[in-house]
């Protein structure tokens, strides 16, 4: 499974913090025991990964391979790279579904497979990483976890950043940003467009022909009143060719684009 996000967009993700359900007490109930063996797990998890690397991404294919993921992932309960995997299908699914208590109950499986990998490899960036973006998708869809998740979001992505900030092509830092970008201020939380900028734009020094980077800090340029650098960072996601591996995400991107573009233009 290459380095990728499944999700694209956060959108508003936590516009305003509220709530006070905990994040670290999210739990799936087990569904009935699999009764697959080692060789069917892995067999299912080749399957999945195949599914989810098809181009364009599309929901039934990625939902088919979100399925097989956990399956291999609730079987191969030791192996990292297991839950990980499961957890990232699980946050495209938890950011692209049409139907609402599907969005949530992805993003609840794919925070329990990702803590899970977190507890298997306490040095592996992806665990963290997907973690706190499942984590923010839950929030998106039940506000009565905001304040819990944007603690628990700040934390795992700056352990990210620690472990390899390059990782998801400035997935780390990008993924930050747009948390400064989208949280209150102080003293409620710690939205800061200071902070959004520099970060957003060191996602951009890191991979600088990622059209995805420069549709977030054309959103924070525009947030610290700099708009004719946040109309040149748009010019790079609409002019930008499709990403090879994320077709269906770079539709996604410039549409945004052109939203935000239409935004900064009317007086």
């Amino acid at each position: 499974m290459a380095n990728r996000p499944a999700l694209l967009l956060l959108g508003a993700l936590i516009a305003a913090v509220c709530g006070c359900r905990a994040v670290r007490n999210v739990r799936v109930d087990p569904q009935q025991p699999l009764a697959l063996t080692t060789e069917e797990a892995q067999k299912a998890r080749v399957d999945g990964l195949a599914l989810y690397g098809e181009q364009p991404r599309g929901l039934v294919p990625v939902s088919n391979a979100a399925r097989l993921l956990e399956q291999a992932a609730r079987t191969l309960r030791d192996d990292y790279d297991a839950q990980w995997q499961a957890a990232e299908a699980l946050a495209f699914l938890a950011e692209n579904e049409t139907r609402d208590g599907f969005r949530l109950e992805a993003a609840r499986r794919g925070v329990v497979l990702a803590r899970q990998a977190r507890a298997l490899k306490t040095d592996g960036v992806e665990g963290y990483y997907w973690y706190a973006l499942n984590v923010g998708l839950l929030a998106k869809e039940d506000r009565s976890y905001g304040l819990s998740a944007v603690g628990e979001m700040e934390t795992a992505l700056k352990r990210a950043m620690e472990l390899d900030e390059r990782y998801d092509l400035a997935g780390p830092p990008r993924i930050l940003g747009i948390l400064h970008l989208r949280t209150p201020p102080p003293p409620t939380s710690i939205g800061s467009p200071r902070k959004a900028l520099r970060l957003l734009q060191h996602a951009t020094e890191l991979f600088p022909d990622y059209p995805e980077n420069y549709l977030y800090l054309a959103e924070a340029l525009r947030d610290n009143g700099r708009a004719d650098e946040a109309r040149e960072a748009l010019r790079k996601v609409l002019e930008a060719k499709p990403w090879p591996d994320q077709q269906f995400e770079s539709q996604q991107w410039k549409a945004e684009a052109l939203k935000l573009r239409d935004r900064l233009d009317k007086p």
